[in-house]
C-alpha cells in the first residue's frame, strides 16, 4: 500500500458535517477555530478569507479549500457588516443577506470531515495547514468531474443527495490531497510534498513499506542515491522533519492506531512498529504521548 493510501485508511472517514450558504449583498461569516479539518467549495461567486494568524486569500468559483486545525477565520464580501457566526446559519432558510450594495450573490459549500482517530494531528503529518486548489489553474480533469458533481449534487434535491455528497466529499479529500496544485506559499512541508520529489517520494515509500524495519539515514541515503548529508537535507526540507523524526512519528501513528482499534497485544504492536521489547515501546510511547500505551488503549474510544 502506498504512504498515502495507508495514511487515508489510518483516517477512516466516519462522517461529513457539510452546509450549503446562499448569500447576497454585503456579507461577512465567522468561523470559531476548531480541532478539525475544515473544508469549502465555492460554487459561484468570490469571497474573500482572512484568518486569525494574518493569512488571507480569494476564493473564486470552482475553487475548492481545506484547512487543518485552523484558528478562527472569517468569508466575506465587503466590509460593511459584523461577522455572522457560521453556526447561526444552521437554522437559518434563504440568502445569508439581501440588500441594494453592487457586491453579488454567492453560493458556497462550507463543512468539516470527522475521522476515527485525531485528524489534526494525521493531517499535519501528510498536509500543509492551508490548502487552496484553483479551479483556473486545474489540471486534474478527475477532480475537476467531482468537483462539478458535488456541485451538480449540492445544488438539487433528489433521492440520496446526502449520501452521495457524504461520498464524494470523501472521494475528492483523496483526490485532492494528492493533487500538484495543492499548495499556497503560506503552507508548510509535508507528506504530500515529499512524495512529489523522486528521491525523498522513494525513501517515504521505502519506509512506508517496512515500518519496523531499522532503518538508518545512511541506508535510505544509499537506497535512493544520495549522500548521507545531501539526503538528510533534502528530506527535512520537503517533509518539514529529519528522516528520523519522520520515521519515529509514523511508528507511533501506527501504534496509536493499533491500540485503540485492534485487540493484538503490547508485544504484537511494539514488534509492528520496530521495537524489540515492551518496555522499549512503552518508554519511546509514553515520551511521545504521555501516557503509557495501556493507559492510551484505555482513554480511547472507538
Amino acid at each position: 500500500m502506498d504512504p498515502l493510501s495507508q495514511v487515508l485508511s489510518l483516517l477512516k472517514p466516519s462522517g461529513v458535517f457539510w452546509h450549503l450558504v446562499e448569500a447576497q449583498g454585503d456579507w461577512k461569516i465567522g468561523f470559531n477555530p476548531e480541532n478539525v479539518v475544515v473544508f469549502g467549495q465555492m460554487l459561484s461567486g468570490t469571497a474573500t478569507v482572512r484568518r486569525a494568524d494574518g493569512i488571507e486569500f480569494v476564493v473564486d468559483a470552482g475553487d475548492f479549500l481545506l484547512m487543518v486545525d485552523p484558528p478562527s477565520w472569517s468569508m466575506a464580501i465587503g466590509t460593511g457588516r459584523e461577522a455572522i457566526e457560521f453556526k447561526t446559519l444552521l437554522s437559518r432558510s434563504g440568502p445569508l443577506a439581501v440588500d441594494e450594495s453592487k457586491f453579488a450573490g454567492a453560493k458556497f459549500i462550507a463543512g468539516n470531515f470527522s475521522f476515527a482517530v485525531a485528524s489534526s494531528e494525521l493531517f499535519r503529518f501528510i498536509v500543509r495547514s492551508v490548502a487552496l486548489i484553483k479551479s483556473g489553474e486545474m489540471e486534474n480533469q478527475r477532480l475537476i468531474a467531482l468537483l462539478s458533481a458535488l456541485g451538480d449534487e449540492v445544488m438539487d434535491e433528489r433521492p440520496a443527495r446526502n449520501f452521495i455528497v457524504e461520498r464524494l466529499l470523501e472521494v475528492i479529500l483523496a483526490e485532492a490531497l494528492r493533487y500538484r496544485g495543492l499548495a499556497m506559499e503560506v503552507a508548510s512541508p509535508g507528506l504530500i510534498a515529499g512524495l512529489q520529489d523522486p528521491k525523498v517520494g522513494s525513501a517515504l515509500k521505502l519506509v512506508h513499506k517496512d515500518a519496523k524495519k531499522s532503518w538508518t539515514v545512511s541506508q535510505l541515503a544509499r537506497d535512493v542515491g544520495l549522500s548521507r548529508s545531501a539526503f538528510a537535507m533534502r528530506f527535512t526540507d520537503i517533509v518539514g522533519v529529519p528522516p528520523i523524526d519522520y520515521i519515529s512519528r509514523w511508528r507511533m501513528l501506527l501504534a496509536k492506531n493499533a491500540l485503540a482499534d485492534s485487540s493484538f497485544s503490547m508485544a504484537e504492536i511494539a514488534e509492528m512498529v520496530g521495537f524489540q521489547s515492551v518496555s522499549a515501546f512503552s518508554t519511546s510511547f509514553k515520551r511521545e504521548t504521555g501516557l503509557p500505551p495501556s493507559a492510551y488503549r484505555k482513554a480511547s474510544v472507538r
